[in-house]
């Protein structure tokens, strides 16, 4: 049997190849070295990496830098093996191995510098976060492949309620719900590495430990741990299916001192600790003749014809050796290194044709099976309609989604939502006869939470308000229908909701809404405006990455324009009406959760306004929450960041999160013991839109604390979107400055508070026939002119092509044209559409909760540029807004 055959068969690139050449788990692992002439060897080599990647794990060996220092280097071979049998040499349609464990090391011992002046147990604190990033990085190649495969079963209700009674998709999702990328890791290194250090910060301090011995102590735990990662990716099912081995690369042994220290470390790892491993990766070495034969144990090369009989005599010696050494005696083990002599460079040529993919007989049984299941999960599907919750509504688990023209309800136990979709379905039956386009309220419509159904209701009543007035007599034309689309918590089934838009809405020509800025809504809005191609107006999606770049060809979301400014602008706007704070004392609270977009922009920004200044507060202090509208143990890590904001100079804290999270924050900050402090500025973002109709009247009386007995008071500021009293109260305001004594108010000023009054008119003409309307929050008002917008869109391309219902396109090419003459004249103020559709220069209303108020206190507008429109501008955008 040749050299490549045997090679083939050790890793199992021929799955159901007869093995001839067998190795028992307790011989232990194998190192193949080929020697010969360089130009043969490298030849062959090269040909073994052609015919191998993306067919097993192999590393790719690139050439050795000079002059750089050999313990550096071995890190760095090492890091490189890593990632060619990672996420770089993985096989097709397979996962990547990922080394956790390696990271950690890699991480301990060499890139963590722990800080001289920081006490031990901050050291050590430092260094477990580093290793955690470390982890959570390596891992982050994986997550991606496993999620599109994960997802599917989470989100499919068939699995997740009816499969045991829905007991398969609480398993399911129990097991989602417990996976901590870090815990595997650091259990290995308390119970294998370093018994009996069952806790992070003892692994951590023996880690530490270890960066003070020698290169080779270091080395070998860097290899055991590269080991362990494989180890632990081959599981019983890939065992059991013949899955195909890692292959590790390790030429000129013989020149490059590096990659011999590597050999050796792995010799040593595996006639160590390591011996009793359920999967060995197969080493390849190359070298000169004699050029690196193992100081011990070492045996004449063999022919490469007779590897398979080497290998088998090679294992046999060692069995009888070890017999004797246990019974007394002393010959030397002989080496796990097997030499072998290559006289020419024959090209590898295993049985099978390169990269075909063979199932595995495990994998072969589960497709069956899955294909099974499917055609069971089709014909149940088939012949069972879904529970239907009202007309054009659907259930799906404990949700109803689907497109509703009125006469279907979301949360209809709710009050006011009745009577607003009631409403809805007349205007939508008055419009039906005539020619009319259909706009889509997308924005999710169910909730648990009284706060955030408050928010549902209002923006719904917008919605309405906005369709009233655009359908009213003198009114241009065309009319609009409203459809109220519900895409699922946290827009998590958007497509199932949107497909149903495109199949029973053929008049569709603007979806409107999006008012969460999270991975899925990103992921709506892409699909809406790149693949459906429909026009777009965003309401309440505030973070930087929903929004266009200006100037470019190219665009994220082509077609769509936006109501609100982003958080960004907002932070600088804020900045801009009260410079007082970006120089205060600071300190920010961040919730780091993955995929809110939300939270990220709003970090993103305060970190900004606080860079570069002389008195720049405290370090970040960094959580991360379950969900949107979870608490999960953000308490527990409020009340630390209470504690050490209190022993700070920090009296104004900025705060990157959602609302729920911010009430917890403010309530763990206001009961938590501070003598040295009598009250907190808490500055935050749009979503404290909310955070009045959250908090009771015991929450408000917390927040006036009590400064004499060592609990200070607490104010909650933010730039809200729209505010009822803005555009009278900065009228008045206007009027009063003795500097305006005999002048006519701006344009701004006076259509703002026209277009505020028509809208509190409306709200009085309706006469509680759609609920009570709530304003302070700004859903209502926002909502109304995100509608208004999109009235406006269509009214501008009726006139531009001349149809009475214009096409989906016409109105994309028109929406960026809403500025100067033709701008949104909103109750929330004027929006001046950029070409990329942003709204340039959108004002913002300065609110904060005052202590023990029962109502957001409105302070001033504030504008993202720093000033107001002056008295001659009409609107217009400038070359470079």
């Amino acid at each position: 049997m040749g050299l490549d055959d045997v090679l083939a068969q050790l890793t199992f690139r021929e799955r159901f190849t007869r093995k001839r050449v067998r190795f028992e788990r307790r011989y232990g692992a194998l190192v193949v070295q080929v020697e010969g002439a360089p130009a043969p060897v490298r030849q062959w080599l090269g040909a073994l990496l052609r015919n191998y990647r993306g067919v097993v794990p192999v590393n790719n060996p690139s050439d050795v830098p000079a002059g750089q220092d050999e313990e550096g280097l071995v890190v760095e071979q090492l890091q490189a093996m890593t990632e060619g049998c990672g996420y770089g040499g993985r096989v097709a349609h397979g996962l990547p191995i990922v080394f956790p464990r390696f990271a950690a090391a890699r991480t301990a011992l060499y890139e963590w510098q722990p800080v001289a002046t920081q006490s031990h147990p901050r050291q050590i604190g430092d260094l477990k976060r580093q290793i955690r990033e470390a982890i959570t990085e390596e891992r982050r190649q994986t997550l991606p492949e496993l999620r599109p495969r994960l997802n599917p079963l989470l989100d499919d209700p068939y699995v997740s309620e009816r499969m045991g009674g829905g007991l398969v998709g609480l398993l399911l999702k129990v097991v989602n719900a417990l996976r901590f990328p870090h815990h595997r890791t650091v259990r290995w290194y308390g119970t294998r590495r370093f018994p009996r250090q069952r806790t992070f910060e003892a692994v951590c301090e023996e880690l530490e430990r270890l960066r003070s011995e020698p290169a080779a102590a270091k080395q070998l735990l860097l290899v055991e741990a590269l080991l362990a990662d494989i180890d632990a990716h081959y599981g019983a099912v890939r065992r059991l299916n013949r899955a195909r081995r890692p292959v590790l690369l390790l030429p000129d042994v013989d020149t490059v001192d590096a990659r011999r220290v590597i050999r050796d470390r792995l010799m040593e790892a595996y006639d160590g600790e390591f011996r009793a491993l359920r999967v060995y990766p197969v080493v390849v070495t190359t070298s000169q003749p004699d050029g690196a034969t193992p100081t011990e144990g070492a045996k004449p090369a063999a022919a490469a014809a007779a590897l398979a009989e080497a290998i088998e005599e090679r294992f046999g010696e060692r069995v009888r050796v070890a017999e004797e050494r246990s019974r007394g005696g002393r010959t030397p083990l002989p080496s796990r290194l097997v030499q072998i002599t290559l006289d020419d460079a024959p090209d590898p040529q295993p049985g099978r044709r390169p990269g075909r993919r063979i199932l595995g007989p495990v994998t072969a049984v589960v497709t069956a099976l899955a294909l099974a299941a499917a055609g069971l999960g089709t014909y149940y599907g088939f012949f069972r309609e879904p529970e239907s919750c009202g007309n054009g509504l659907q259930v799906h688990g404990e949700e109803c989604l689907g497109v509703s023209d009125g006469s279907g309800v979301f949360m209809p136990a709710y009050d006011g939502m009745p009577e607003v979709f009631a409403r809805i379905a007349e205007q939508n039956k008055a419009v039906a006869a005539a020619k009319h386009a259909t706009v889509a309220l997308l924005i999710p419509m169910e909730s648990d939470n009284p706060a955030v159904q408050r928010q549902i209701l209002s923006e719904i009543q917008g919605a309405y308000l906005a369709q009233a007035g655009a359908n009213g007599v003198d009114s241009a034309k065309p009319p609009i229908r409203i459809v109220l689309a519900n895409p699922g918590k946290g827009y998590g089934e958007w497509r199932g909701t949107v497909d149903q838009l495109q199949r029973q809405e053929p008049d569709l020509r603007a979806v409107v809404g999006f008012n969460l800025s999270v991975t899925k809504t990103k992921e709506a809005l892409t699909y809406v405006t790149n693949t459906l191609k429909l026009p777009a107006v965003a309401s309440v999606v505030t973070a930087d990455d929903f929004s266009n770049p200006e100037g470019k060809e190219t665009v994220p979301f082509p077609g769509l324009a936006r109501a609100v400014s982003t958080t960004k602008d907002q932070a600088r706007a804020l900045l801009a009406f009260d410079p007082r704070l970006a120089g205060a004392e600071t300190a920010l609270v961040t919730d780091d959760r993955p995929g809110d977009d939300y939270n990220r922009s709003l970090r993103d920004a305060f970190a900004e306004a606080r860079a570069g200044k002389a008195q720049g507060g405290v370090q970040d202090m960094r959580f991360e929450s379950p969900d949107v509208e979870e608490a999960g143990v953000t308490p527990n890590e409020f009340e630390d960041f209470a504690g050490n904001i209190c022993r700070s100079n920090a009296h104004v804290i900025y705060f990157a999160g959602r609302a729920l999270h911010l009430k917890l924050f403010v309530n763990k900050l206001a009961t938590t013991y501070c003598r040295e402090k009598k009250s907190y500025t808490v500055i935050t973002g749009s979503d404290a839109t909310t955070l009045d109709q959250r908090l009771d009247d015991r929450h408000r009386a917390l927040l006036q604390g009590d400064p004499g007995s060592g609990k200070p008071s607490v104010t909650i500021r933010y730039a809200a979107p729209a505010h009822p009293d803005a555009w009278s109260t900065e009228l008045r305001k206007w009027q009063q400055d003795p500097k305006h004594k005999g002048q006519q108010p701006p344009l701004y000023l006076r259509e703002a508070e026209d277009a505020m009054e028509t809208l509190r008119q409306s709200i009085t003409d309706q006469a509680g026939t759609i609920g009570d309307v709530y304003l302070d929050d700004g859903r209502t008002i926002v909502t109304y002119d995100v509608v208004l917008t999109a009235s406006r869109a269509l009214a501008r391309a009726v006139h531009t092509s001349g149809q009475e219902v214009p096409s989906a396109d016409r109105i994309r090419k028109d929406l960026g044209k809403l500025n100067a003459d033709l701008r949104v004249r909103g109750a929330g103020g004027w929006i001046c559409l950029t070409n990329a559709g942003n709204p340039y220069n959108k004002a913002l209303s300065v609110v904060h909760l005052e202590p023990g108020s029962k109502r957001l206190t409105f302070e001033g507008v504030a504008w993202p540029t720093g000033r107001a429109p002056a008295q001659e501008d009409d609107c217009v955008i400038p070359a470079h807004p």
